[in-house]
């Protein structure tokens, strides 16, 4: 006989009462939902940091491309850096703070507080790492721009680093007619006092690659300029006449120079003006003079007309046109009788040679 016991419903093993699960479920609930309120807090401020990083990175190009478009280099090297230290790997930024750093190298000017070499501490890294990275034309231009930094510091007097000559002729060697090194290597040539003809050379390479025209005829004439010998106002001259009969641009300040240079310095020396008239056909003569001209208000006197004449006279005489050089150097005499002009004693002077051949 077996012994049966009974057991109540309520003490069965393994049930819990219901309340108990419910408010287990409810902590369960309370729990997850917590954490994933933790969760969407950590993604919200991740994603506001990137919106606020991509913020201040836009803006900072943004900057950078409106310094750039008013000429105003530094600024724009300056954002444009910012934008790269935001994002280190951003090609576009990278591209924009090498093109900004060329472009200031370009157009460097001193300051009270900052020289050439406080300029090139500042751009140097940038176009080294821009370098590791850059193939043909691009690398050319990038170690032109570096020889072209390193001469800002020779002419400062720094004697040991530079290697202006090292990087042009690298740069030549990657891209033959590299606007930068080209131009850069003729300005060079003149700027150790070589010959014009071997800096021409660089010059017709440098134009012949149809790239940065404008910029290469800024340097050419600068240097040009820069020397002023008696054998260098014919190509000056000369390269004035080709802007002007292709229509390529010039300052009124540079025009200035260029007729200062070669005509206004050379009045009173009769060779070297003879020279610098020679440089070119009388009518194309004339025609530059006047191009060069425009705007000019300084020159030797304060009698246009009169310089203008001046130089027409001469062509004339130049030409073996005595009897058409004669009365506009007498016309001249009389207008300028009593006036302090350079022009009066090559006029005076001119009018005793005339009458010496007609004897």
């Amino acid at each position: 006989m077996f012994l049966s016991v009974h057991v109540p419903r309520s003490a069965s093993p393994g049930k819990r009462p219901e309340r108990w699960s419910g408010l287990l479920k409810a902590i369960g609930a309370i729990s997850a939902a917590l954490s994933f309120l933790l969760v969407l807090n950590q993604v919200t401020g991740v994603l506001q940091d990137l919106r606020i990083h991509h913020k201040e990175f836009r803006e900072a190009m943004k900057i950078g491309d409106q310094a750039q478009e008013r000429q105003d280099y530094p600024a724009a090297f300056a954002s444009f850096k910012h934008a790269v230290e935001l994002d280190p790997i951003d090609r576009k930024a990278q591209d924009s703070e090498t093109k900004a750093a060329m472009l200031w190298l370009e157009n460097a000017e001193t300051t009270q507080n900052q020289t050439f070499t406080d300029i090139v501490s500042q751009i140097l890294p940038v176009l080294d790492r821009a370098l590791a990275n850059a193939k043909g034309q691009a690398a050319a231009d990038i170690l032109a721009h570096m020889g072209w930094a390193d001469f800002l510091r020779y002419r400062e007097g720094t004697r040991e680093g530079p290697e202006i000559e090292q990087s042009l002729q690298r740069a030549i060697t990657i891209d033959k007619n590299n606007p930068y090194a080209q131009v850069m290597s003729g300005f060079w040539v003149l700027w150790q006092g070589g010959s014009v003809d071997s800096a021409d050379g660089h010059f017709a390479a440098a134009l012949a690659s149809g790239r940065e025209r404008a910029y290469v005829r800024s340097l050419q004439i600068a240097a040009l300029i820069n020397t002023c010998r008696k054998n260098v106002d014919v190509a000056l001259l000369r390269v004035a006449n080709e802007m002007r009969k292709n229509g390529e641009p010039l300052s009124h300040s540079r025009r200035a120079e260029v007729l200062e240079c070669t005509i206004g310095a050379r009045v009173r020396d009769r060779d070297k003006l003879v020279t610098a008239l020679s440089a070119l056909p009388p009518a194309e003569m004339l025609s530059t003079y006047d191009w060069l001209y425009d705007g000019y208000s300084n020159a030797w006197d304060d009698n246009k007309g009169a310089r203008r004449q001046f130089v027409e006279a001469n062509l004339d005489e130049i030409a073996g046109y005595d009897a058409q050089a004669l009365p506009i150097y007498k016309s001249l005499q009389k207008s300028l009788a009593g006036t302090r002009s350079a022009m009066v004693v090559p006029v005076n002077e001119a009018i005793k040679r005339i009458a010496a051949r007609a004897k």
